[in-house]
């Protein structure tokens, strides 16, 4: 039967290592403080770009129907230099899966011995099975990329500042944007959850990670909003960017506290235009066996919020 049990699963050791892989992936702090102890030094080198901005903007709600477009509204109301794109080119998960390449690293990988050597070295009589091109080389293309993509565009609109507003996005992904932008604002929304899910119910079709999962059912909605509520909890915790509640968006202390976070006057949501968009019945009545699943998804940090 061991034999057996090594065909269909592999050695033990193999699943060993593979437990122990996605145990370290799931956080991007221990990867990138490895990144940065092995190949800081050298991350101004080979063809880092001089980026437009070194302080974007990103809005960050826990989820759909929780007010992020009236607050990019509101951050770009007044200021003509700003432009704030809007869950960009969401279903291919760009910052997501930029952010999912760092997770390998570590103290050991890549190995040193894997990196090309100095120039003139003939390769030909080298093992080049696994041959890097410099760490450095890596961290510049990351940051080429969101220059390219975000950047630019904002840049030929006559906008020098850019910012991006989401809905998918946690702590690993800030953790990997203030990596790569240490000056990077960031704000983060949240709703009731019960109110934000209402006006989601018709919905029930959105992916908060394209394709394999698509929000469908209450508790996937109230888990989706718990654990990026909990990120920007912890976030705030340690003094990173700046967590507003939806309900308070309107208040002039909330308003006073987001103008002088970015830095410029930001309009209460009274005095914006209202623009029609995607209609949500927010007041539509819930059972009571839907609402218990939302809350038994939203868990106990709603309560922290001071949601009921």
């Amino acid at each position: 039967m061991k034999g057996l049990g090594r065909l269909l699963f592999g050695p033990h050791r193999s699943r060993q290592s593979a437990r122990g892989a996605k145990t370290y992936a799931a956080r991007l702090d221990s990867q990138l403080a490895a990144f940065e102890a092995r190949f800081g030094g050298s991350t101004g080198e080979q063809g880092a770009v001089a980026p437009l901005t070194d302080s974007p903007v990103f809005l960050l709600s826990a989820g759909w129907r929780s007010g992020s477009t009236l607050l990019q509204r509101m951050v770009m109301a007044n200021n003509p230099a700003v432009i704030i794109w809007g869950e960009p080119y969401d279903l291919a998960l760009p910052i997501q899966g930029l952010a999912d390449q760092f997770r390998p690293f570590s103290e050991v990988w890549p190995r040193d011995s894997d990196f090309a050597g100095p120039a003139g070295v003939d390769l030909s009589n080298a093992w080049v099975a696994n041959l890097y091109p410099p760490a450095a080389s890596f961290r510049a293309a990351h940051l080429a990329y969101l220059e390219a993509l975000l950047a630019a565009p904002a840049e030929a609109l006559g906008r020098s500042l850019w910012g991006l507003k989401e809905v998918r996005l946690g702590a690993d992904e800030v953790r990997y944007l203030r990596w790569l932008y240490p000056r990077a604002r960031f704000v983060f929304l949240v709703r009731d959850p019960l109110n934000a899910y209402r006006s989601y119910r018709q919905k029930l079709s959105w992916y908060a990670r394209w394709p394999n999962r698509m929000v469908t059912t209450p508790y996937g909605f109230g888990a989706h909003w718990r654990r990026l509520s909990r990120d920007f909890l912890e976030l705030q915790s340690q003094g990173i960017g700046l967590l507003l509640r939806y309900e308070e968006l309107g208040e002039d202390a909330t308003v006073a506290r987001l103008s002088n976070y970015l830095g410029w006057p930001v309009p209460r949501p009274q005095e914006m235009q209202k623009i029609k968009g995607l209609d949500g019945k927010d007041q539509v009545r819930l059972g009571t066996v839907e609402a218990a699943i939302l809350k038994r998804g939203a868990g106990r940090t709603a309560s922290e919020f001071g949601y009921g």
